[in-house]
């Protein structure tokens, strides 16, 4: 097949990084400062010199990519809101102080009795809930099953950017090649209108002739440029899904340097099991529907009182304390305060208020059931979708390479023929369409082989980005 034109300097393949731990993702992404170039730095990990393949390209994903940042930080925040349902278990000790200036007035007989001075409070107050009938039980459920839901989303957030990397590096090694092949057609049809021109110089050949072949000559030389308006396009999408400037010129393996599937090694069946135990968007369904199920004990648990024991101990003071009429004596006192309660509190009625929060939780419990029923047909029907549109790309396969065979003997046999005067001009240029188209055709094959197969693999819910190699 055609070997794609290169996107730069031909560098020996150099192997690729090893992936960055997500324990040293802070380290290494940490946020640019204010006012700097928005071109991505050394830091990004992208080497110019080395030759990228596949993983390399995923791996390089994954940590450039602004959406994973997204998919990780929301999976710290449920962590630390699981944390915060979990602080409900614990007590609250608070620390209390205020002091005031104070003058008080008390009526007598023909004057008042007016005294003022300073007073000061300080305390600590203990405040912790013994028993709540499953109200914290059910918060801390519903913040673990979310937990796991944001880390299963994670996961297919990584499966995401690497099916998309992969999908788009496929069609832009696939242009790559097409610039190829139209560079070669376009060479052919030189070739034929200088033969044309030369048999015209003899008289054996007419002037429509010579304008025929240069009619497909200026059309091979469009499509020459239309193939490559076309790799600058995908190129522009393949750098958008590795989460990196267009301005950077990376070092890819070509496209005939791509292993292919040659089966379809499992059964349809297989596969869709193994995909609805395995797909992390699925178990992150279950997940918040376990989340859900949570949240209606919280709201039946609101019908039921809470137990609850508070302590206070603190000191009052009471300093310079003058009272007029008098003789101008002061006095200052303090004396220690503490209390101990144990508080039932249970509400008796709210307006409906919790009848319908346990009918909200009821309905929003239904609808995750439902929305994990849906995504269980959806599932199914991708998978039986691209495994039949796999299927169908290996057999196609096998028709393009014996299409571009035919053509190209084809082309060899009629171009000879035409050379010794046996075969007309349109049968030279129409045996010219037919081998272009088929090695485009071939091209096309070979990318929408390698795409069905990452599509199968990820609607399946594989972890690995190579799987596609052997499906």
């Amino acid at each position: 097949m055609p070997k794609p034109a290169p996107v730069a300097e031909n560098d020996p393949p150099i192997p690729a990084k090893p992936a960055i731990s997500w324990h040293a993702y802070q380290a290494q992404n940490s946020p640019q400062e204010p006012g700097t170039s928005g071109f991505p730095t050394e830091d990004a990990g992208i080497d110019t010199k080395q030759t990228y393949d596949l993983p390399a390209l995923v791996d390089l994903a994954l940590h450039t990519h602004p959406e994973t940042r997204i998919s990780w930080e929301e999976a710290k925040a449920a962590a630390a809101r699981l944390e915060r349902n979990r602080s409900s278990w614990y007590p609250t000790l608070t620390a209390m102080a205020f002091g005031q200036h104070f003058t008080s007035s008390f009526p007598i007989p023909g004057s008042a009795l007016v005294s003022n001075g300073y007073a000061a409070l300080a305390s600590l107050d203990l405040a912790w809930t013994l028993f709540d009938f499953g109200r914290r039980e059910a918060l801390v459920d519903a913040g673990a099953e979310r937990l796991s839901a944001a880390n299963f989303a994670f996961d297919r957030k990584h499966q995401e950017i690497a099916y998309r990397v992969a999908s788009s590096f496929f069609v832009y090694q696939a242009a790559l090649a097409k610039v190829t092949a139209a560079q070669q057609t376009f060479a052919s049809a030189k070739t034929n209108a200088d033969s044309v021109q030369a048999k015209l110089k003899q008289g054996l050949a007419t002037k429509p002739d010579l304008l025929l072949a240069l009619q497909e000559q200026a059309k091979s030389s469009y499509d020459l440029q239309d193939a490559r308006g076309s790799v600058t396009q995908t190129r522009a999408d393949l750098t958008t899904n590795l989460g990196i400037s267009p301005a950077y010129s990376l070092q890819l393996i070509d496209l005939s340097k791509l292993p292919l599937p040659a089966e379809l090694a499992q059964s349809v069946e297989k596969i869709v099991d193994q995909a609805l135990e395995r797909r992390p968007d699925l178990l992150a369904r279950l997940a918040e529907l376990r989340a859900r199920e949570a949240d209606v004990k919280k709201a039946r648990a609101e019908f039921w009182p809470k137990v609850s024991l508070r302590g206070m101990v603190g000191n009052q003071y009471w300093g310079n304390v003058r009272t007029k009429p008098s003789g101008g004596e002061s006095y200052s006192a303090n004396a220690m305060v503490d209390t101990a309660m144990l508080n039932v509190e249970w509400t008796l009625f709210d307006g409906f208020e919790r009848n319908n929060a346990v009918r909200e939780a009821e309905a929003k419990r239904s609808a995750s059931q439902a929305q994990l029923d849906a995504l269980r047909l959806e599932i199914m029907r991708d998978i039986w979708k691209a495994y039949a549109d796999t299927k169908t790309a290996l057999e196609k396969r096998e028709f393009a390479l014996a299409l571009l065979k035919a053509a190209e003997e084809s082309y060899a046999a009629t171009q000879e023929s035409y050379t010794h005067g046996f075969s007309t001009v349109i049968e030279l240029l129409s045996a010219q369409k037919d081998l272009a188209r088929a090695r485009f055709t071939e091209i096309d094959s070979r990318a929408a082989l390698l795409r069905s197969a990452a599509t199968l693999v990820y609607v399946s819910g594989e972890q690995n980005p190579e799987a596609s190699d052997e499906h």
